[in-house]
């Protein structure tokens, strides 16, 4: 299963009907199609500044760690119905000790493609081998700098020495088994221009794919510049460059072409009302969701979900463009 071509595939089908009706097909027939976002700690050992982490109002409720049983339950109630698993999403997945066991919980529930994002400061290469050996298909790590300047300046408590070790484990692990390398890099008016140097300082990585995404308001953060204005005007030339340079690297980049980056929202993020499924100890799938007490194949059975695909099938669009977000708008250029 390649998740990558189920992104391009939604991109391209632009009539919202038959998003829906491609739903309402896999649904009724039990197949998979929830994109399952789990973080099983709710705790971060850096404090990156574009982050709620530094929100210290928003901290103070973001308590809580996965006890195995929780785990075990989340396998038996949504595991069967994933696409994909993405462990780590808003927090640190390897402050948590079992990370191991998750990923032979999905494997065992035959979880097409299992995905880690981490900030790659406590990656060991004993760790990351168990990992794969035991199903983990891509790592995905957050970067907010280029120069080490730049790295330890936005990933507050980060170590640029660490980050650029665990580059090297990661390569070295690739030369022995299947393992996709993912970059998220987050831009702002203040790293972006550092991306033309992405190649040469990263020289030698074995990368696979290279995302660039706009910064985003999370919060009372300690970086609050939220402004593109300087980016704008360079950023069509930047993309191009990067195109380039990914290409001859046999790299595949995710990015924003010039109209999305200005215009955020768009149809590709409406089966996200539907697939996307976020589990964390203190947000547990849906506020009506009976933890414990139900598997998602249940809640969809008492909640009506098939009749909520087709109600949306048959829905005007001026109804269905309030479903639109940030979420998946964005081009993978292979």
């Amino acid at each position: 299963m390649q998740f990558y071509k189920l992104i391009k595939l939604n991109r391209l089908i632009g009539n919202f009907r038959l998003k829906f009706l491609g739903l309402l097909i896999l649904h009724v027939f039990k197949k998979r199609y929830l994109a399952i976002h789990l973080d099983p700690v709710n705790a971060c050992n850096l404090r990156c500044k574009m982050c709620y982490f530094t929100d210290e109002d928003y901290v103070k409720k973001l308590k809580g760690i996965f006890k195995e049983q929780d785990i075990q339950f989340i396998a038996n109630a949504f595991f069967k119905r994933a696409v994909k698993l993405q462990i780590g999403c808003g927090t640190e997945p390897t402050l948590f000790k079992d990370i191991t066991g998750i990923i032979k919980s999905a494997k065992q529930s035959q979880v097409p493609y299992i995905s880690l994002t981490t900030n790659a400061n406590k990656i060991s290469y004993d760790k990351l081998e168990s990992w794969v050996v035991n199903g983990l298909n891509e790592i995905t790590i957050s970067l907010h700098g280029v120069t080490k300047t730049s790295y330890e300046n936005f990933m507050d408590k980060g170590d640029f020495g660490l980050f650029m070790n665990s580059l090297k484990i990661i390569t070295q692990i690739k030369e022995k088994h299947p393992l996709t390398l993912r970059i998220n890099y987050t831009f702002n008016e203040d790293n972006f221009e550092e991306l033309k140097d992405f190649y040469s300082v990263f020289d030698g990585v074995n990368f696979d794919y290279l995302q660039i995404r706009p910064i985003k308001k999370l919060g009372n953060t300690s970086y609050n510049n939220f402004s593109l204005d300087k980016i704008t005007p360079i950023y069509n030339s930047t993309l191009e460059y990067l195109k380039k340079e990914s290409l001859k690297r046999n790299v595949q980049l995710i990015a924003h072409n010039p109209f999305q980056l200005q215009n955020r929202k768009s149809t590709g993020s409406l089966i996200n009302k539907y697939v996307y499924c976020y589990i964390s100890p203190t947000q547990k799938f849906k506020k009506d969701f009976k933890w414990h007490e139900e598997t998602y194949n249940q809640y969809a059975s008492r909640t009506q979900i098939t009749k909520q695909l087709i109600d949306d099938i048959f829905a005007k669009k001026t109804t269905v463009e309030k479903l639109k977000s940030d979420k998946l708008n964005y081009e993978v250029n292979s």
